[in-house]
C-alpha cells in the first residue's frame, strides 16, 4: 500500500511511528471499516414526487403505495405539493399502485340547542375515487432509476 508523501508525514508527524510499514494493519483495518459505514436499507430506495390537484400543488394529504402483490404498502404525508419516503422506510423494487387522499372539513347545522356540543363537523373527501379507494395511479420503484413519482390529478 503506497500513500502520498504529505500523507505519510502527516501520518508519521501525528502518531510518532517512524515507517508505515509498522502500522499497515491498522490503516488497513480503517480503510475497510469506513467503507461499510452506510446503513442498510434492506433493498429500500428512497420515493419523493409531488402531487398537483386542479392545476395547483395540493396542500395537504396522503399518498399510499401498495405493492401489487399485496405484501407492502407504505406511505407519507403530503405538504405543500411535495412528498418524500427516506430509503430506511422506503419501498423495494416492485410494481405499485398509488392512492392519494385529501379532505376538507365541512361545518354542518347543529342538530339540536345551540352550543359547541351541538355543532358538529365533517369530512369531505376532495379527490375522486380514481385516484384513492379506486386508484388508476401506478408506479414502477426501481433500484438504478431516480423515482421520483409526480402526479397530477384533474
Amino acid at each position: 500500500m503506497r500513500f502520498s508523501r504529505p500523507l505519510a508525514d502527516m501520518i508519521t508527524r501525528s502518531t510518532g511511528i517512524r515507517s508505515l510499514s509498522s502500522c499497515w494493519p491498522a490503516l488497513l483495518f480503517m480503510a475497510v471499516a469506513s467503507g461499510g459505514c452506510g446503513r442498510d436499507t434492506g433493498g429500500r430506495v428512497e420515493i419523493s414526487g409531488t402531487v398537483r390537484f386542479q392545476d395547483a400543488p395540493l396542500q395537504t394529504g396522503t399518498i399510499e403505495f401498495a405493492s401489487t402483490d399485496g405484501k407492502h404498502l407504505n406511505g407519507s404525508t403530503i405538504k405543500g405539493g411535495k412528498y418524500a419516503i427516506p430509503a430506511a422506510q422506503g419501498l423495494t423494487p416492485g410494481k405499485y399502485t398509488v392512492r392519494i387522499s385529501a379532505s376538507q372539513e365541512e361545518g354542518v347545522a347543529p342538530a339540536g340547542p345551540p352550543g359547541p356540543e351541538a355543532e358538529t363537523h365533517r369530512a369531505r373527501a376532495l379527490i375522486p375515487p380514481e385516484y384513492n379507494i379506486n386508484s388508476t395511479l401506478s408506479a414502477e420503484v426501481t433500484h438504478d432509476g431516480g423515482n421520483q413519482f409526480d402526479f397530477d390529478l384533474k
